[in-house]
């Protein structure tokens, strides 16, 4: 393409920062009015090599947009027809990027406008597309805005298009979306842990990746768990045949441009030690086990009341534990490392594991201490305000209240050091719940109770590294 057909096809082009693009070399304007034509010339687009790096750099003689002042690079690449081009420009200036062909729009990168400079600053921008004809095409590299200057590498490459056989187990296929959703048929030979993994060449697409079975009833799905906006599902499969089902987080008119599926094995280390229903040793040893989507639940006796602690450690997937109605509590770095503290009454206690549509190993450990004195939990009686502490690492104490006469009550948690908040439970049903209806950050519950057992969970809305004093009463009016 000549530099004046190249510079005719940018008029009106609408790329990164938005508005109607309208580019001319940098050079001086006359001060008695605007611009009456564009340049005769804006100079050769350096040429990109498939598989190579090319670097470049925005200045403040780089092309510039009339309309916005954004300024912008042009490269060149040959292209057959059929192939999917996949380019990626790395750089500080949050790059944008299009893709045009005889002076039309072919695509390009939607910008995120919401997204916080912090969260996409000096990564990489992908684009891809696929080449209807052998020809050759141009590339803009762009900046943000006005202020986006700087070096950045632009990378241009080809992917193997998907040719449309089943997907089988280990195996990475591209291939291309022109709205709507894809459908693929996947063969499992063996019983095990896979993962799926669904990344756009493109930010803009929002990978959404859904795992059914051959009568098309869902399985498992996901939006986000691959990072970024990619998709990724960790599931147990038996050996058979499965659906899977590529399209956008956004809507069908959002699935345009190319992306990859990866169908991997998981390694299974070590022995399953914990099956559903088995009982936990309190000494603190992990036990491996297998969450395949179905609840597990596992027990354990205490002869006196312990403070305990459980941790579940999960391994590629997300899953919720609960410690009788204790919802776990997360730690540490990991999404999948969950933990319950708390002082628990003599008798039988259940950890259950729910929540996820996925699979994969977890490590759950549990161990047992004395009771500190003034340890929150236990029985907690009408008429006997408990002083308690909330100890370092709870974030909520479980007491059990045997209500005797019906009637009109009152249950206050007060504390002059952190936020409290009540809930009132009856055979595993919230009845009551509440925030700082005592005043200040204290929380108060006016139930009407019928005779019966009933379970107060005394929280704290936020974890302290000390143990926190707070106060407990039940009163009948």
């Amino acid at each position: 393409m000549k530099p004046t057909t190249l510079f005719a096809a940018l008029l009106g082009v609408v790329i990164g920062a938005g508005g109607a693009i309208y580019y001319a070399k940098n050079v001086p304007v006359p001060a008695s009015g605007p611009v009456s034509s564009a340049p005769s010339s804006i100079g050769a687009a350096q040429t990109l090599v498939l598989g190579q790096s090319v670097s470049g750099e925005l200045t403040s003689k780089s092309f510039l947009n009339l309309s916005d002042g954004v300024r912008s690079s042009l490269f060149d690449v040959k292209a057959e027809a059929g192939q999917i081009i996949k380019i990626s420009v790395s750089g500080p200036l949050r790059p944008q990027i299009s893709v045009l062909r005889n002076g039309e729009l072919v695509t390009r990168t939607q910008r995120c406008e919401d997204c916080p400079d912090s969260e996409t600053k000096g990564q990489a921008t992908t684009l891809g597309f696929k080449a209807d004809f052998n020809d050759t095409y141009q590339v803009v590299v762009s900046g943000f805005n006005t202020s986006s200057y700087g070096p950045f590498q632009v990378v241009v490459d080809t992917l193997k298009a998907y040719t449309g056989e089943p997907l089988t187990q280990d195996q990475t296929i591209h291939d291309w979306a022109l709205g709507g959703q894809k459908r693929y048929r996947l063969n499992i030979d063996k019983d095990g842990l896979y993962s799926l993994a669904m990344k756009a060449e493109q930010n803009s697409m929002d990978a959404y990746l859904k795992l059914m079975d051959r009568r098309g009833m869902e399985l498992a799905s996901d939006d986000d768990s691959g990072g970024g906006t990619d998709a990724r599902l960790q599931v147990y499969l038996k050996a058979g045949e499965y659906i899977v089902q590529a399209s956008s987080a956004m809507g069908a008119q959002n699935f345009q441009g190319g992306f990859s599926l990866e169908i991997k094995p998981e390694e299974m280390t070590g022995e399953i030690e914990l099956k559903n229903g088995d009982s936990l040793t309190l000494d603190g040893d992990g036990k491996t086990g297998l969450f395949t989507g179905e609840t597990q639940t596992y027990s354990f006796t205490l002869s006196e009341p312990k403070l305990v602690t459980v941790q579940m450690d999960a391994q590629g997937f997300q899953a919720t534990m609960e410690v009788d109605s204790t919802s776990a509590n997360q730690y540490g770095d990991e999404a999948g490392q969950q933990r319950v503290r708390s002082v628990l009454a003599a008798g039988e206690h259940q950890v259950k594991i729910s929540g996820s549509n996925q699979a994969g190993l977890f490590v759950l450990s549990a161990s047992e201490d004395g009771v500190p004195e003034n340890a929150g939990g236990g029985v907690i009686r009408v008429g006997e305000p408990r002083q308690a502490l909330m100890l370092q690492g709870i974030t909520s104490d479980s007491y059990r209240l045997s209500v005797r006469q019906a009637g009109s009550y009152v249950i206050d948690m007060t504390s002059p050091t952190f936020d409290t908040y009540l809930t009132l439970r009856q055979n595993g049903q919230t009845v009551a719940e509440d925030d700082d209806s005592g005043g200040d950050l204290n929380a108060r519950l006016e139930v009407q109770l019928e005779v019966g057992e009933y379970e107060i969970q005394a929280m704290s809305l936020g974890s302290y590294d000390r143990d926190m004093e707070y106060e407990l009463s039940v009163k009948r009016r």
